[in-house]
């Protein structure tokens, strides 16, 4: 692996890819730059699994709309996009995309939003 294009091959890499587990289901958060394509057939909700640890970064996307997608995470930390009191973001169209890092807060281990486009936070 080159460093120059060090990015672009990891993207490439097809362990990237995490299955969407389906309405209800957690999406796993066991790899770094993992993206999960959401597939909704009525207003559904999935879970981002709990960070074992700080650094990861987890891509979650709407890319089919069927209904809108409740996106939580498994432990019930909040979602923290800095005012500290979100706990749900919502998709309502596809191609909304929300992008997450998990880092220490305190002593524990929690989602902070690195990038959202089109999710609503409540």
């Amino acid at each position: 692996m080159s460093g120059h294009n060090l990015l672009q091959q990891i993207s490439e890499t097809l362990e990237l890819e995490v299955l969407d587990p389906g309405s209800g289901g957690t999406i796993p958060a066991d790899r770094s730059f993992g993206v999960c394509s959401v597939v909704t057939t009525a207003s559904e909700a999935r879970k981002v699994g709990s960070p074992q640890r700080a650094g990861i970064v987890m891509t979650v996307c709407l890319k089919t709309d069927g209904g809108d997608l409740a996106i939580t995470s498994a432990g019930g930390e909040i979602l923290n996009s800095g005012s500290g009191t979100e706990t749900t973001a919502t998709m309502a169209d596809a191609g909304d995309v929300l992008v997450l890092v998990s880092v220490r807060k305190g002593s524990n281990i929690v989602w902070a939003i690195l990038a959202n486009h089109g999710a609503a936070l409540s």
